[in-house]
């Protein structure tokens, strides 16, 4: 037996400096709740989970971009309701002015003033339709449509009004097609795609968590251990430390 070095004491040490680190690695998981805390916990796992946030932030931002096109479509659709409701205002108008030898000549002034009005008040919401800065109905880039403004419509005789109808009747199948066509585009399209998308990002979510986030109730039994580890170490090493001293006694005796 050696008493200068106490080789097997210096072994120990070794493994209690271990375990120590261990432990405060593992307290240190525990407080963050991830078990990547720095690139030496897990290089390859860290990288992984890395690009796996590069995909999440894209596809995030993708989730974002097509709301903010849903709304703009959806407010072209509350600007193409309000028109369409000016134009079945107008076609009252016309038919009431339609009526043959049922209006006087002041009525009939007066319902294409009324026209007029309502002929302004749809191309205004047409003219100032926007989301944004962006126009919406000026076949600009990024506007949902074309739209022609409604022309002055003449109802000044029941043969001019009946003419009107038709010409109504044509505008607002051109502006319900419209809305179709954005109905179409929201539900098919956007809707769709966002709905892909937010499938993508719980898969993408719960794979980064898989690398990077610590299970708890797994990394708590590991703290456990390695503390009764330590504390068995210490004990063990308080011992072997006192083996040189009992030969000594011996001899000395």
């Amino acid at each position: 037996m050696r008493i200068n070095t106490n080789a097997q004491a210096l072994n120990m040490v070794n493994n209690i400096k271990k375990t120590s680190n261990e432990l405060k690695t593992s307290m240190e998981k525990l407080s963050s709740g991830k078990k990547i805390n720095r690139a030496s916990d897990d290089p390859a796992g860290l990288i992984i989970s890395e690009r796996m946030r590069a995909q999440i932030v894209a596809v995030e931002q993708e989730i974002s971009n097509i709301e903010n096109n849903y709304n703009k479509y959806a407010t072209a659709d509350g600007n193409l309701q309000t028109q369409q409701n000016s134009l079945q205002e107008m076609r009252d108008i016309a038919l009431e002015a339609a009526n043959e030898g049922g209006n006087s000549e002041k009525t009939q002034e007066a319902l294409q003033r009324s026209m007029d009005n309502t002929v302004q008040s749809y191309n205004n919401v047409q003219n100032s339709a926007s989301f944004g800065v962006q126009k919406l109905f000026d076949g600009s880039d990024g506007s949902v449509a074309d739209l022609e403004p409604m022309t002055s419509i003449d109802i000044s005789s029941p043969e001019k009004a009946q003419e009107a109808v038709e010409q109504i009747d044509q505008k607002m199948n051109e502006v319900a097609e419209l809305r179709g066509e954005i109905g179409s585009k929201q539900k098919n399209d956007l809707e769709a795609r966002r709905n892909n998308l937010e499938t993508e990002l719980v898969n993408l979510t719960a794979a980064e968590s898989a690398v990077r986030d610590v299970d708890m109730a797994k990394e708590y039994t590991n703290l456990v251990n390695k503390e009764i580890q330590l504390k068995s170490s210490m004990a063990i090493l308080a011992h072997q430390n006192q083996t040189p001293n009992l030969v000594l006694n011996f001899i000395g005796k």
